[in-house]
């Protein structure tokens, strides 16, 4: 049986990006991540590392700052790695698959025009057919046997 390993961060970017590339010259973005759960005295902070590859470091490196409020979906990774000293070490990881930047300029550039469309008034045909679907509704509900 297939296991599922998915995680779904919703937080701030508490430090600058951490961009390095590979021998290929690949890029690869570590994103320092705080989310917070609770409230009140029951308030936490749990802080996360997420690394992106590829085209998903791109757009960290260009776009991703300290305090963008980031939605990251990915998988968790544990590793095991020597550290300088000699001693083995371990960490978890995010592995980030897709980002969205929660509070960019653009993004809230699409949300406004997008509201603008929703306070447009319906015209007389739209009223008119919501009407005419609301009452065929009506019509059928009382055929519903429970």
């Amino acid at each position: 049986m297939k296991g599922v390993n998915k995680a779904i961060l919703l937080g701030y970017v508490w430090k600058d990006p951490t961009i390095r590339s590979t021998k290929n010259g690949n890029k690869i973005a570590q994103v320092d991540m705080v989310t917070e759960s609770g409230y009140g005295e029951y308030k936490k902070s749990d802080w996360h590392k997420v690394i992106f590859y590829g085209k998903q470091a791109d757009v960290v490196d260009s776009y991703v700052t300290k305090g963008t409020n980031l939605y990251v979906e990915g998988s968790i990774d544990y590793r095991k790695y020597t550290g300088k000293d000699g001693i083995e070490k371990y960490t978890t990881d995010i592995k980030g698959f897709m980002l969205q930047m929660i509070n960019s300029p653009d993004a809230y550039k699409e949300v406004e025009a997008s509201a603008q469309e929703f306070k447009k008034e319906a015209s007389p045909e739209m009223k008119e057919e919501v009407k005419e679907i609301a009452d065929q509704v009506k019509d059928t509900a009382d055929d519903i046997p429970f």
